[in-house]
């Protein structure tokens, strides 16, 4: 029982370390949507994987995660048109509006790259949350120093030998 266990474990944290290298040599990005802005298209909660892409490349009905001026968090919105920005090739104003909102967003975003959404999911993005909170993070140190702890004791079955 105790092989089984530790093998079940070990295959587990393993998928888990190759799903993250796998994804992090991608490019990939997770995006948690904290609003209802993009409802019902990505509900607030839902997570978004992103692949930075070149402004030059996005193009209208393209969903995007972009940084916020004077903000920490990024805002994932439809782009609604892209214009060139004068004396940057590079360079683009998109004009962005959530799925759910009846206009567009105040003020262009003006990026040289963005967060191309590859795929969303909903409520996946609360999950992920509550996993990496502090006391998530915890438990899961807690509970795999316990079964290491256990992988180790010596059984009863060894110890008659």
């Amino acid at each position: 029982m105790r092989a089984v266990v530790v093998a079940v474990v070990g295959t587990i944290g393993l998928a888990c370390v190759l799903a993250w290298a796998a994804a992090a040599l991608a490019g990939l990005s997770f995006v948690v949507v904290t609003t209802g802005s993009m409802a019902p298209t990505i509900p607030a909660g839902g997570i978004a994987v992103t692949h930075r892409a070149d402004a030059a490349d996005l193009a209208p009905g393209d969903v995007v995660t972009v940084p916020r001026p004077g903000s920490d968090l990024p805002v994932t919105h439809r782009v609604v048109s892209v214009d060139r920005v004068p004396g940057d090739e590079t360079a683009r104003s998109l004009t962005l509006r959530g799925d759910d909102n009846g206009t567009d967003d105040r003020d262009p975003y003006v990026v040289r790259e963005a967060g191309l959404v590859l795929v969303h999911a909903p409520h996946l993005g609360s999950v992920l949350v509550a996993l990496t909170s502090p006391a998530a993070r915890g438990a899961a140190v807690a509970a795999f120093g316990a079964l290491v702890v256990w992988a180790f004791w010596p059984s009863r079955q060894r110890e008659e030998r």
